[in-house]
């Protein structure tokens, strides 16, 4: 009889083995699926940082492009009132003006060299006539030839000469340009 308890006391402690097994992860087990949790977390939260950045870029992109607009629309408002010889002083303007709204984040005109403006913000720059934006996240964004890290756009307008041997000047163009080329991504 004793060699039957001692058979049956094996088996019901081989399936409580079994049971305990089977019932949860070992200590390493579950180091292992939090470390692969963490990574899945890392990259994710990388990529999600890189499209927040591309976002970014766009919507800078989209004010400038506003802003483009907004000269195109002024300078031909000037040439139908016949105020043509005026055309130049659009150079000199503050293109932000020229919106029905400013951008989100617009600071206002400085005449400091670089204000301290918070990142993500756009102003004026009245001593150079520039509009200059200043990027929130910019880590694919290379530094520039100043070192520094903030965008500027000037207003460009073009004129020349009505006819070879003439002074008077005639409006043949303008744009929007980056006063430093850049490279964000």
């Amino acid at each position: 009889m004793r060699a039957g308890n001692v058979k049956v006391l094996v088996l019901e402690s081989g399936s409580r083995a079994r049971l305990r097994a089977a019932s949860g992860l070992t200590l390493i087990e579950l180091v292992v699926v939090v470390c692969i949790i963490a990574l899945c977390a890392v990259l994710l939260l990388e990529r999600l940082r890189f499209y927040q950045e591309a976002a970014e870029k766009a919507a800078m992109e989209y004010t400038v492009g506003a802003v483009k607009s907004a000269l195109q629309l002024r300078a031909a408002a000037m040439l139908l009132r016949g105020e043509g010889k005026n055309i130049g002083s659009l150079a000199r303007a503050n293109p932000i003006e020229w919106l029905m709204e400013p951008p989100p984040g617009y600071r206002g005109e400085f005449r400091a060299p670089q204000p301290d403006v918070p990142r993500g913000s756009w102003y004026f720059d009245a001593t150079r006539n520039e509009l200059v934006y200043v990027p929130n996240l910019d880590s694919h964004l290379e530094r520039l030839a100043d070192g520094s890290k903030r965008l500027r756009f000037r207003v460009q307008i073009s004129f020349e000469p009505a006819r070879p041997d003439s002074e008077r000047r005639v409006f043949t163009g303008m744009r929007v340009e980056s006063v430093t080329p850049y490279a964000w991504f």
